[in-house]
């Protein structure tokens, strides 16, 4: 799947708002070679790297998915 923009994506899970970012190696792969959950930080614009995954991937859709699952499970991880 070519990409256009190489920007974080924001996914929103049990009130919270995490990011996934995406590692491509080349412009028109059609899945990612890694991808990074990252977490806001206190101070807006800024956020820590709360996991990494890494491929490969089948294809674009499959990583978003991982990516997902494993956003999901860090927030599920952070409530009491």
């Amino acid at each position: 799947m070519p990409h256009q923009l190489d920007a974080p994506i924001a996914h929103a899970y049990r009130g919270q708002t995490m990011f996934l970012k995406f590692v491509w190696r080349r412009p028109n792969d059609k899945a990612p070679v890694a991808a990074k959950i990252i977490e806001p930080a206190p101070i807006h614009g800024l956020g820590e790297v709360a996991a990494e995954l890494m491929g490969p991937w089948p294809d674009y859709p499959a990583a978003l998915s991982e990516a997902m699952a494993a956003a999901e499970r860090w927030v599920d991880s952070q409530l009491p």
